[in-house]
């Protein structure tokens, strides 16, 4: 018996002492594209860089338009498009070299300057994911390099607080700068921060025009937005108050139950389809005039900006942020096109693009866990 404990000892030991089995490269891919949308995953790249020389180690060569890194040593898993590939490789050697902080910024601005890297492409995805609940765990940001937020209609009040809790809405970040971009937190999956309200704003209920057209807007931009309400036998233009900000907001539609909220560029397209629709025009006669009025510059272009939109019921996406996109493709951005109508009724909905390549390209935001959300 005494040889039978000194035995399973010394077996024991031996395992203690052994080292851990690493990841296998089949772990390591399935991990590293965690941050995507489903529909990206399969198709992705994944590689990552030797430290001492900073070249591409690849993992596995991809099929579309994205490309992901394993987790870092800061915990952070990332994924985007594959126009970024020459500044991430570029990056990664001038760290090998030594390079860091605002030596390497600058060196990789020289570099774009000189045209040996594309400048970054506006409206581009990163796609981030974090496993603990001390940051932003699934975070999806879209570069808007040197906007600023009143070019976009994008409010800038940091919301990571709220996002920790589960419910934060987009805001931009470094506006005016190569690195502006707007934060999407994605709030309701399995890989975001838990929480989320579980109380349902009645938005039915509220009988104040002003307080009703202002519901779609994160807090930071309600005081200063413009509330406007179009009557329905002539469809002109009431201004139920002037704003100061660059927003403008319509009361709910009693007919399509929407209430809007978008920049003051497209105020005269909604004078003119609520004029239209007062004459009795269908929604394709109407958008058909409204298509033939931007093309003769009657109405201003639709411009590249936030609109955000809140539905009555559940039947629909109740709170939905839209960041118009005019004529951008999803490969270019790295974005996904697979439709998340489902999973955002049912709360969990992710970010897609829809009809790309035309003036009236757009990324879907559902806004999920807040009290407007389904």
């Amino acid at each position: 018996m005494r040889y039978l404990s000194l035995f399973t000892i010394v077996i024991a030991g031996l395992i203690a002492a052994a080292p851990v089995s690493a990841q296998s490269t089949a772990e390591i891919i399935a991990a590293a594209v965690r941050p995507l949308p489903e529909d990206l995953r399969d198709g992705a790249t994944v590689y990552r860089y030797a430290a001492d020389t900073g070249e591409r180690i690849m993992l596995r060569q991809g099929t579309n338009h994205i490309e992901c890194r394993p987790e870092d040593a800061n915990g952070f898993t990332r994924c985007e498009s594959v126009l970024m590939g020459p500044r991430r490789d570029l990056e990664a050697k001038l760290r090998a070299q030594g390079v860091e902080g605002d030596a390497l910024q600058a060196a990789v601005a020289e570099a774009e300057a000189a045209g040996d890297i594309d400048p970054v492409p506006f409206g581009t995805m990163l796609y981030r994911l974090f496993d603990t609940g001390d940051r932003i765990q699934r975070l999806w940001l879209v570069r808007l390099p040197n906007a600023t937020a009143d070019q976009l209609a994008m409010p800038t009040a940091s919301q990571r607080d709220n996002s920790l809790a589960g419910m934060g809405l987009p805001w931009m970040m470094r506006e005016g700068t190569p690195n502006a971009h707007l934060m999407i937190p994605i709030n309701g999956t399995e890989l975001s921060n838990p929480g989320g309200t579980t109380t349902r704003a009645n938005t039915k209920h509220i009988d104040d025009p002003i307080e009703q057209a202002l519901l779609p807007l994160p807090d930071s931009l309600k005081d200063g937005a413009t509330v406007v309400r179009y009557d329905r036998e002539t469809g002109e233009r009431n201004v139920l108050r002037q704003g100061t900000n660059v927003i403008e907001c319509q009361t709910r539609d009693p007919v399509t139950l929407f209430i809007r909220c978008y920049h003051e560029q497209r105020g005269p397209e909604y004078d003119l389809r609520a004029k239209l629709t007062a004459q009795g025009m269908s929604n394709d006669e109407i958008g058909a005039q409204v298509d033939a009025a931007r093309a003769a510059g009657t109405i201003p272009p639709r411009p590249f900006a936030l609109d955000y939109r809140v539905y009555e019921d559940d039947d629909r996406i109740k709170y939905l942020w839209i960041l118009r996109m005019p004529d951008t493709m999803s490969e270019d951005l790295g974005m996904s096109t697979a439709s998340q109508r489902d999973s955002s009724l049912a709360g969990q909905g992710l970010p897609w693009m829809m009809r790309e390549g035309t003036p009236n390209a757009h990324l879907m935001i559902p806004i999920n866990s807040t009290e407007l959300s389904n």
